[in-house]
């Protein structure tokens, strides 16, 4: 007659345990009892067949673990030589700054020790920037950043080092309006620097002047100088206006057609000088009470 697993005795499922733990313990011990190249040889003959396997899984983390580290290491370095380029950026922003900080402390320098040797009072210009331009093709003028707070009135003379370049036709506290020697509406009293034969500098439309009043028989060559005369007292004397590029002679005319090319070329400067009027009339003062 046969019984279910149920019917089993509960104290025989007990003693079967019992038994398989003694075994176990029994083959631990005797493994201990065994040689060491014996047992060496069993683990061999274990993980012989298990040692590809091991070698791919190795491989595969060592090249997963190798990768994260250099993916590590280039976000790293990227961000680092980011930093770098902007810091670069920032340097060279900084430099370009300072090389034009020197560069216009330099111009300004040029042009008041250019006005100081070719004059002799004791007037201290006032240096004044450029900030403006007037692109009409009948008026020709600048805006300065130089008024009435700087000392600035109308009808003071704006120089480039010794050379002319206009007079204030408009003032404010903070800036002027400069019209140039260029403009048609100057007029300038001037004569050559060598015959010392004098005219009037009358400002054009395309940017150049002529000299008019100058007598058909006056001999004039080309690439001669023209000063301010002072006559008038409007602008001081000796004052370097232009010079001669083209003569022509019409018979029927009794005053030569002269052009001239301003001494200074406005588009390429940046900064002027401002003479004080109560100057230029004190330095023609001087001269007649000498005389």
């Amino acid at each position: 007659m046969f019984y279910g697993i149920g019917n089993l005795n509960p104290d025989s499922g007990r003693s079967i345990k019992g038994s398989i733990i003694y075994i176990l313990v029994i083959v631990s011990i005797s493994f201990l009892t065994i040689p060491a190249s014996i047992t060496n040889n069993i683990k061999v003959t274990v993980a012989s067949p298990l040692a590809p396997v091991q070698k791919i899984i190795t491989q595969t983390s060592d090249f997963f673990r190798n990768g994260f580290k250099k993916l590590a290491s280039a976000t790293s370095n990227a961000q680092k030589n980011e930093e770098m380029e902007k810091e670069v950026f920032l340097l060279k922003n900084k430099i370009v700054k300072q090389q034009d900080d020197i560069n216009v402390y330099r111009q300004k320098l040029e042009i008041v020790s250019k006005f100081k040797k070719h004059n002799y009072s004791d007037e201290k210009p006032i240096i004044a920037d450029i900030i403006g331009y007037d692109v009409s093709n009948f008026r020709k003028s600048i805006i300065i950043d130089v008024g009435t707070k700087q000392g600035a009135s109308l009808d003071d003379i704006v120089v480039f080092g010794n050379a002319l370049v206009g007079r204030i036709s408009a003032i404010g506290r903070s800036s002027g309006r400069v019209v140039l020697i260029t403009d048609p509406a100057s007029n300038v009293p001037s004569r050559f620097l060598q015959s010392r034969t004098q005219g009037m500098v009358q400002g054009t439309a395309d940017g150049t002047c002529i000299m008019k009043y100058v007598p058909r028989q006056t001999e004039i060559n080309e690439f001669d100088r023209i000063v301010s005369s002072g006559i008038g007292g409007a602008f001081p004397k000796s004052l370097y206006v232009g010079d001669v590029i083209e003569v022509k002679q019409k018979n029927a005319k009794l005053f030569k057609d002269i052009k001239i090319k301003p001494r200074v070329a406005i588009s390429k400067i940046e900064h002027v000088l401002v003479i004080k009027k109560q100057s230029v009339e004190s330095i023609f003062e001087s001269e007649a009470s000498y005389q």
